[in-house]
Order: structure tokens, then C-alpha cells, then sequence
């Protein structure tokens, strides 16, 4: 495939489908039942457990709607749960449950895989440089309001 001349949103959706393929290539060998999408949505939840569903929206760039599907498949496999907060029922805050922090436990290794395995053949500078600018370009079209 010839990428030097692809346009980069092309070239940011070819780079995630492949992260993402390779996630589930290791994650098929240690038989984890979660998608790439369901591993994304549980890494805030591990490390803030009770954030909000709107906490889970901001941190993973996810949208709403996305989330919630999410977050109710989860719930279905037993890995959160979802509690009403005591002073404004508009919120729900998410839970790992035991099983949920078990398999978060099982899952984490083979996302660190992942990146090592993407990292590889990538030197420290370019791979700051890229994650730096791939930053930056979010930011600037979260941003844009034309």
C-alpha cells in the first residue's frame, strides 16, 4: 500500500484499524471476551472508578451515545455497574465490578503488548514527535468552531 502521498485522516484511520486489529489478534490468544472499543471505555473506569458516563466521554473521545451502548454491554458481561448519584439523578457513576477488575487486570498486559509491539521498530524521538503533533491536531479541530 502506498501511504506517502494519503492524506493524513486517511492515514490516521489506516493507523487506528490496524492498532486495533493487532489488539485483537493478541487478545484472541488469551481468550478475553472485549473489544477494542469495550478496552477503551474500561481503561477510565480503572483508573477512576465511580467517574461519570460524561467523564467516560471526555477521556476516551467518544460520543455520547457510543459510550452508553458501551457501557450496557459491559454491564450485560458483568464488568460494571452503574449507580444513580445521590444528588443529581441526570448522573450515573460507573463501577468496575470484581469481575471487571479482573479481566481489566488480564486485559492491560496485552494493550501494553500492543504498544510495545507498535513501538518497536519506532525510535523515543519520532514516537514523541508523532504523539505530540497527533495532540496538537486534535486540539486544534476540537477547537475550531469553523
Amino acid at each position: 500500500m502506498k501511504l506517502n502521498k494519503t492524506p493524513l485522516p486517511v492515514l490516521l484511520g489506516i493507523a487506528h484499524r490496524a492498532v486495533e486489529k493487532k489488539f485483537m489478534q493478541i487478545i484472541d490468544h488469551v481468550n478475553l471476551d472485549v473489544t477494542f472499543d469495550q478496552f477503551i471505555v474500561l481503561l477510565p473506569i480503572g483508573k477512576e472508578d465511580g467517574i461519570t458516563q460524561q467523564g467516560i466521554v471526555n477521556s476516551c473521545g467518544k460520543d455520547k451515545t457510543s459510550v452508553t451502548r458501551i457501557i450496557n454491554t459491559l454491564e450485560n458481561k458483568n464488568l460494571v455497574i452503574r449507580i444513580k448519584d445521590l444528588n443529581d439523578g441526570r448522573l450515573n457513576h460507573i463501577y468496575l465490578t470484581k469481575h471487571g477488575k479482573k479481566m481489566l487486570n488480564k486485559v492491560f498486559p496485552t494493550m501494553e503488548e500492543t504498544r510495545d509491539y507498535c513501538k518497536k521498530d519506532i525510535n523515543e524521538d519520532d514516537f514523541s514527535t508523532t504523539r505530540s503533533v497527533i495532540i496538537k491536531l486534535i486540539k486544534k479541530l476540537e477547537n475550531d468552531n469553523g
